[in-house]
């Protein structure tokens, strides 16, 4: 069963407990037309992956094994 965690003028987030798996749905008030892309655990645990990936190169981190393996191929 969905069920909605999140929602906003131009989109919700759905879970689905049972299937582990959640929904995203888009909608777009100019075409007729909603998107909705659904992804199951291991999807939503790459994209999870993904974004923070993106976040730490925003904010121009590293982490902490990288760090190390620079420091290691330098010596």
């Amino acid at each position: 069963m969905w069920e909605s965690v999140l929602k906003k003028q131009k989109w919700e987030l759905q879970v689905n407990s049972e299937r582990k798996s959640i929904a995203f749905n888009i909608s777009d008030n100019e075409t007729n037309g909603d998107v909705t892309v659904r992804l199951d655990q291991s999807e939503l645990f790459e994209l999870m992956h993904t974004f923070l990936s993106i976040n730490r190169s925003f904010n121009k981190e590293s982490m902490y094994f990288e760090e190390h393996d620079r420091e290691q191929s330098v010596s």
